[in-house]
């Protein structure tokens, strides 16, 4: 099987076989969404929630690299691709509480997770299965055949949803 690797402030788009994996999601969110009719699938490594901020210095920016920027382009990509957004499903992990500061855990990975859900629901696209949260790290990978999603964390080991 064809394995596409998606890096940090990354994503890719597949169809019909072969898997999109990523590491390292710690306070990152891994946003997998897939059409079950058309198999194909999108896979997503976002590291902050929103990029209107830093849209508005008019510095060149990776819209990979944030939630909202990252799902609009996955998608127009897939729609590309042929896939039928009113069919897309998503799955997510990641969202870990990874960092401390004196007042006890930087809420990035919490404020990544409600940043996916909110774009998520505006959509209209359904979360079927979601593992975010806690304090540990996670390697993801959608199988684009069949819409699998493989969460791996050396904690709880592997689990597919």
């Amino acid at each position: 099987m064809n394995s596409i690797k998606v890096g940090m402030a990354d994503f890719k788009v597949a169809k019909d076989n072969g898997s999109l994996i990523t590491i390292g999601l710690g306070s990152c969110v891994g946003i997998a969404l897939y059409d079950p009719t058309t198999k194909i699938g999108g896979l997503a490594h976002i590291m902050l929630p929103d990029s209107t901020r830093y849209r508005s210095t008019g510095s060149k920016i990776n819209l990979a690299k944030y939630a909202d920027s990252s799902i609009e382009k996955m998608l127009e990509k897939m729609k590309k691709l042929g896939a039928n957004t009113t069919h897309i499903l998503a799955k997510i992990a990641g969202g870990a509480h990874m960092f401390k500061s004196a007042n006890g855990f930087l809420k990035i990975g919490e404020e990544n997770v409600k940043a996916v859900k909110k774009i998520l629901k505006d959509k209209k696209i359904n979360i079927k299965a979601e593992d975010t949260g806690a304090d540990y790290g996670r390697t993801v990978e959608l199988d684009v055949a069949n819409g699998n999603y493989s969460i791996r964390s050396a904690v709880h080991g592997t689990k597919v949803v």
